[in-house]
């Protein structure tokens, strides 16, 4: 700890409820899927990888007993499990197929993670660094998202396949928890996060330089509007914001 509340303790709590509010942000569009039986243009992909993203970095807060990343992360899992089960009822049978591979691989990988943790990791740091690391891989993941999202802008000229609240949303996101990582000298939780801030910066760069057009649909809404195709429900940054502990 650095010994200054507002970077110890300030900096996260705000952290923690901008990271819930991001997992809680498909909610509406979820329960307005639910009540008129389909998901229209909803994403549900990445709900089942915000399962594995925060029962990743649960473990970590708690193996740490940091309460700013286990709070966070405790209500992500229970907020991404609802909207999975819901999803999954609406979705197409290619929908399905990709939720269930993605909720399958959690089941099996998470486990051998914890039977690790438990019986192979030689001390705590290991232990930590174990589900630190699983996280930051699926920050990973998803950072080619924002980056495929940002060559298309500058491809075309054209950022409005940028969605500004949840660029801004995810600049402050990762704000805070750089600031917090850099504070408690955590790299699992600085790098990643300070990562996503510099893509959010230059999301909203492009989002200056490149005026959005109008007359020309977002990409994430090129791909969900066909019928059962291959790329439909492809993209894994539209809904949702993920990462240490709420960055995606």
């Amino acid at each position: 700890m650095s010994g200054n509340v507002l970077l110890d303790t300030v900096t996260p709590a705000l952290g923690a409820v901008v990271s819930t509010a991001m997992y809680l942000s498909p909610m509406k569009a979820v329960l307005r899927a639910s009540r008129e039986k389909s998901l229209g243009e909803l994403n549900p992909l990445p709900f089942g990888v915000t399962i594995a993203n925060c029962i990743a970095w649960l473990s970590y807060g708690l193996l740490k007993h940091d309460p700013f990343v286990t709070a966070p992360n405790a209500a992500g899992v229970l907020i991404a499990v609802f909207m999975t089960l819901t999803a999954f009822g609406l979705a197409d049978e290619a929908a399905r197929h990709k939720m269930r591979f993605v909720c399958c691989l959690t089941a099996g990988v998470m486990p051998l993670l914890g039977v690790f943790t438990a019986f192979g990791a030689k001390d705590s740091e290991m232990q930590k660094g174990v589900w630190g690391l699983a996280g930051n891989v699926i920050c990973l993941i998803y950072y080619a998202a924002p980056l495929s999202t940002m060559w298309e802008v500058i491809r075309t000229r054209n950022s409005a396949s940028i969605l500004v609240p949840l660029t801004m949303m995810n600049t402050m996101n990762a704000a805070l928890w750089t600031t917090y990582g850099v504070a408690v000298l955590d790299v699992y939780i600085w790098l990643p996060n300070g990562i996503g801030l510099a893509l959010s910066v230059l999301q909203v760069a492009l989002r200056l330089v490149f005026p959005a057009r109008t007359g020309m649909l977002p990409s994430h809404q090129h791909h969900s509007s066909g019928g059962g195709g291959t790329g439909k429900y492809s993209r894994l940054d539209e809904t949702v914001g993920l990462g240490p502990p709420g960055t995606r």
